[in-house]
């Protein structure tokens, strides 16, 4: 008996053991994984100044290509998909026919309008002749031309009716949309798919007043992107806008042949070269104080040691600096080392200013 009272209290002894070993080892993941507080921690960083310096006629402006012609494919009757000849990647041609809705009621409607308009034809020849012959009345003649006449609008109705039912290609290119399938019910105007040419590309990129009016359209730029590092493209600007925004920055259009060897995608990044006569100033801030590049341009100041986030609209690529055409003014400063440890509830030491 005694041996059994050992052997139960080992047993509760060891169970004892092993939950408080369970319980402190749930307490030491707990404390790794608790959120620290860092509203308090204060972040060093450096700042530089925003400043104004002369530039000369040379410039380079980010910007995205995109496709010159994007069309939907759709539809201009109701009725359900009888055939779809495309899929994501298919060449077609403009006007070429990509498939239709169930027409075969239409085409025999149009078959017996085409018997009844060769009918009347027949009879307005005939009646015509006996017309011209004084064989036939006036009104004979009239009620022949107008049966014919008819007809033929009712050919042309009809046939109408079955080019609004079929899927027809607006633009030639690519399709890289497929929204519906064969067998599936389409309203009028429903995208069925889209088609895009990529044989001509376009671009907008912005500009300050001060350049602006050294452009003109049809003058030649240079292009580049990192996609083909040793490849100049040339555009050539068709677009200048007549109104600029708030910052007074002008809209342009860039035009460019697409390379069918070196050939380029929308949505790629690119830089656009100008090269202007005279120099000029701009506002710039160190390419490093961006926070994530000129695909994203925002920048961190510190305001009251708290950071406050600026979106930018960027203009010239200055080499180790970059223009600013709006977001910020001169004499503010940006952020420039540091940048990766903030948050908004950080608290920001100023530790060196370049």
């Amino acid at each position: 008996m005694k041996r059994k009272l050992i052997i139960i209290v080992s047993i509760v002894a060891v169970l004892a053991l092993v939950g408080f070993r369970l319980f402190k080892n749930k307490q030491t993941l707990n404390e790794k994984n608790k959120v620290v507080d860092r509203s308090g921690v204060t972040v060093p960083v450096t700042v530089a100044p925003v400043f104004e310096a002369p530039v000369s006629g040379k410039f380079s402006v980010p910007a995205v290509v995109e496709p010159d012609h994007t069309a939907n494919l759709s539809i201009n009757a109701a009725g359900r998909l009888q055939n779809l000849s495309i899929e994501l990647g298919t060449m077609v041609g403009k006007g070429q026919v990509l498939g239709s809705i169930d027409n075969s009621l239409k085409y025999l409607n149009l078959e017996s309008a085409q018997l009844l308009a060769d009918k009347y034809e027949a009879d307005y020849k005939r009646i015509k002749d006996l017309y011209e012959g004084k064989a036939a009345t006036e009104v004979d003649f009239n009620n022949a031309k107008y049966n014919y006449e008819n007809s033929k609008t009712q050919v042309k109705q009809i046939k109408q009716q079955i080019a609004d039912g079929q899927v027809t290609a607006p633009i030639s290119g690519m399709v890289t949309k497929k929204n519906l399938e064969a067998g599936e019910f389409v309203n009028v105007g429903t995208v069925i798919g889209t088609v895009v040419d990529v044989s001509r590309l376009k671009s907008y990129v912005m500009v300050s007043e001060k350049n602006v009016y050294s452009l003109k359209k049809g003058l030649t730029v240079a292009i580049h992107t990192d996609i083909y590092p040793d490849k100049v493209f040339k555009g050539r600007i068709n677009y200048i806008s007549p109104n600029g925004d708030e910052s007074h920055n002008y809209k342009v259009g860039i035009a460019l042949e697409n390379d069918s060897k070196a050939s380029l995608k929308g949505g790629t990044f690119i830089l656009v070269d100008f090269d202007i006569q005279g120099v000029g100033t701009a506002l710039q801030i160190p390419k490093v104080a961006l926070v994530e590049g000129i695909k994203n341009p925002f920048v961190y100041i510190v305001n009251n040691k708290k950071p406050e986030t600026r979106k930018l609209v960027l203009g010239r690529d200055l080499g180790e600096n970059v223009e600013v055409l709006s977001g910020l003014q001169a004499g503010e400063s940006v952020v420039t080392s540091g940048q990766i440890n903030i948050s908004e509830s950080s608290i920001i030491e100023v530790v060196t200013t370049k």
